[in-house]
């Protein structure tokens, strides 16, 4: 997690200095496909790596709005998010620009639920139709409950909820 952290630090670090050698670079009119990889910090103290991919439409420059699909990944199960996403970028003519995004949808896997994501990040253009994206976001899933064992004292289940939702760091690229 210290890696994470610190590779965040730095990236961060480096934009700022970017700042100063900007090239005017527009964000893209039309289809945008983004992938991302991450890792999500629960607050139950378990962590998991995340695999998503985004398909949509920037309008008018600085609204991006498309579906997406993902996979969660963690010891003891793996869920499958699939939601809409809303991404507004603030500065459309820079090669250095921050962004907040939005995901709203569900989770399949061992159970269902409603998924929910919110990130801040910078996107690094290299060209109108290339850049790479670094963000930091929040995380929601309906908690999971999985059945543990039989109680003969209290003469129920003992169930265990597994609760995905936390702090996320990710990084991802969008041509």
């Amino acid at each position: 997690m210290k890696k994470v952290i610190l590779t965040m630090a730095m990236a961060l670090a480096c934009a700022t200095m970017v700042f100063s050698q900007e090239s005017e670079i527009r964000t893209p009119d039309g289809y945008q496909g983004f992938i991302e990889e991450g890792n999500l910090f629960h607050f139950d103290g378990e962590s998991s790596i995340n695999l998503s991919t985004t398909h949509g439409f920037y309008f008018g420059g600085h609204t991006f709005a498309g579906i997406g699909i993902g996979a969660e990944f963690n010891n003891d199960c793996a869920i499958f998010p699939f939601y809409t996403s809303i991404k507004y970028v603030l500065n459309t003519t820079k090669s250095v620009s921050p962004f907040f995004s939005m995901r709203l949808g569900s989770y399949l896997g061992e159970d269902q639920g409603a998924y929910g994501d919110a990130a801040v990040g910078i996107r690094f253009a290299t060209t109108k139709d290339f850049a790479v994206s670094v963000m930091v976001g929040a995380t929601y899933y309906d908690p999971i409950e999985e059945n543990q064992y039989w109680d003969s004292a209290k003469d129920q289940y003992i169930t265990k909820d597994i609760n995905f939702s936390g702090l996320s760091v990710r990084c991802g690229i969008e041509w």
